[in-house]
């Protein structure tokens, strides 16, 4: 049995006034929703309305008075008649812009520093500079000449050390001989047929003059002059006899250095003895335009350096020159050898000579220079005085003197301040962000919060602060901790742009509000209508459906 056009229409209009009143409960529910949010906008304004903001205070010439936000590049521009502050972090350093940051690293004084601000005269700045450019001068001949000086001692000493010790060729000649004194019979042997060409017997002189301690032949590896190694034997010499107390003394004398470790003696300077005038076979292969051999330069007198100059070898160095010569066999030339070994005793032995070192030249004046002092003349006081406090903060001290006054021959006032070094080892600042040296935000966060804290640059005199000193004078200016709301200058004030700007923000949210809750009233009274009209449907639909079924009813009873 189907469905009547009237039982269709009725569920139709149910339907549709049941969607009418879940709109109308959402509208109701969106109400008061705008309530939550005229709520929150009214609270925004009211704490916009207590919102304060930090401001700094500074005067005029003519005693009006102007303020501006507080940031850190407001704290640190001077201005006539303002007072000086710092803002300091946790570590203790201050925090300083970035231009009083270079200025101070590029100063090595506190007058560069103050020409850096254009606070002093050029010219004597420039007859400042010339005299501290010939005070450095001076004092680097005079260190240079301390220095020099005392390597003259040692070298005397070692000069006069070696005035009194042993004549190695006289003590060599007692041992076994020479050109002059030889035998074939004992201690002599060796140096007998070392020159007649049975050159390891010579490796047995050698390896005592070397490494004889006085009772034990010793071993040791040496390098030559031209870089190669060398052992000695410690089984070589002694078996003759000559293993004595003389050879004990060219041993130690061989090995004796002055107090820097340098040897005492060394060769002669003349490469052969058949020739007149001291010979350098190496200057003579260079000179010829060739190198100089391996041999010729273990042979040599003279170590080629690797600029192309030329040292006397050591004794000892040519000793084991010529231990590595013999040992390997680089000579077989029985004439070779005896120069060898000949110029070896009689020259580099005989003829040796220890020069007395030459005394260094002394400056005009031998004494230590002072540095000049100077008394800064500057063209401003009171700002001077403001980069003077400046300097001295971030040279790690907490007080600076004060800039005075004098009268000139001419009765004109000037007005300076003694110089400073810089003390890079006290320096107590560090360069602030960029970003953050023109935020008042961050500044005040930092403040209220302890990140930060303020010092301020206070005027003293010794007798009524008789407990301070200033950095160089008993009077002058100390930085001084102060909270940041005790600062005369430092003024929290309504944050009136803050304010204004909820005012908009507030009055604008108000008025969406008030515009989205007519709306809602307005398709509140629509849907109000509608269900009215949809009541009055359904109440008709339903009254003829009524009748329709008592008809019906009445038809089949």
């Amino acid at each position: 049995m189907g469905m009547s056009a009237g039982q269709a229409r009725l569920l139709s209009v149910t339907s549709r006034l049941t969607d009418n009143e879940l709109r109308s409960q959402m509208l109701t529910n969106s109400k008061l929703r705008l309530a939550d949010k005229s709520t929150e906008a009214s609270n925004k304004y009211m704490d916009a309305l207590n919102s304060e903001k930090l401001t700094f205070k500074s005067y005029n010439g003519d005693g009006s008075s102007t303020s501006s936000d507080l940031t850190p590049q407001l704290l640190y521009t001077y201005q006539s008649l303002k007072n000086q502050y710092a803002i300091r972090n946790s570590s203790g350093q201050y925090l300083v812009s970035g231009t009083d940051a270079k200025n101070y690293e590029q100063s090595a004084s506190l007058y560069a520093f103050l020409n850096c601000y254009g606070l002093v005269d050029s010219t004597l700045y420039e007859e400042y500079n010339a005299d501290l450019e010939e005070y450095e001068n001076y004092l680097d001949e005079y260190n240079q000449y301390l220095k020099d000086y005392a390597q003259y001692q040692k070298d005397y000493a070692a000069y006069e050390a070696s005035l009194t010790s042993v004549d190695l060729y006289t003590k060599f000649s007692e041992a076994v001989g020479t050109k002059d004194v030889e035998s074939d019979d004992g201690a002599a042997y060796c140096y007998y047929h070392a020159l007649r060409g049975n050159a390891s017997c010579y490796l047995h002189l050698l390896n005592e003059i070397l490494d004889f301690d006085g009772s034990s032949l010793q071993q040791h590896t040496y390098t030559t002059s031209t870089g190669q190694n060398v052992t000695t034997n410690a089984s070589q010499g002694g078996m003759w006899g000559y293993a004595n107390d003389d050879m004990h003394q060219i041993s130690d004398a061989l090995n004796e250095t002055d107090a820097d470790g340098n040897p005492l003696r060394y060769c002669d300077g003349d490469d052969d003895l058949n020739t007149d005038g001291e010979q350098n076979i190496l200057a003579q292969a260079i000179e010829a335009g060739r190198k100089p051999t391996k041999l010729e330069l273990l042979q040599s007198d003279y170590i080629l350096e690797a600029d192309g100059t030329y040292s006397k070898k050591s004794l000892k160095q040519k000793a084991i020159d010529m231990y590595y010569i013999i040992q390997n066999g680089l000579v077989t030339d029985k004439d070779t050898m005896y120069n060898m070994l000949v110029n070896f005793t009689d020259g580099d032995m005989k003829k040796l000579t220890i020069q007395a070192p030459p005394r260094p030249t002394a400056p005009d004046v031998v004494e230590e220079p002072q540095k000049p002092a100077y008394d800064i003349i500057v063209n401003d006081s009171e700002k001077a005085q403001w980069y003077v406090n400046l300097w001295y903060m971030m040279n790690g001290s907490e007080s600076a003197n004060k800039v005075t006054s004098g009268t000139t021959e001419d009765g004109l006032t000037y007005y300076g301040v003694s110089d400073s070094e810089k003390n890079e080892a006290k320096s107590n600042y560090k360069e602030i962000d960029a970003n953050l040296l023109t935020s008042p935000e961050w500044l005040e966060f930092a403040l209220t919060n302890g990140l930060v804290t303020l010092s301020q640059a206070t005027y003293y005199n010794p007798s009524t602060d008789g407990s301070k000193e200033a950095a160089l004078s008993p009077e002058g200016y100390t930085w001084t901790s102060i909270i940041y709301t005790n600062a005369p200058d430092v003024i929290s004030v309504e944050d009136e742009v803050a304010i204004a700007r909820a005012e908009v923000e507030y009055e604008n949210a108000v008025r969406e509000i008030q515009n989205e809750d007519k709306k809602i009233d307005q398709d509140l009274k629509k849907l109000d209508t509608e269900h009215n009209a949809l009541q009055t449907e359904y109440d008709s639909i339903k009254s003829v459906i009524d009748k329709n079924v008592e008809r019906s009813f009445k038809a089949f009873s």
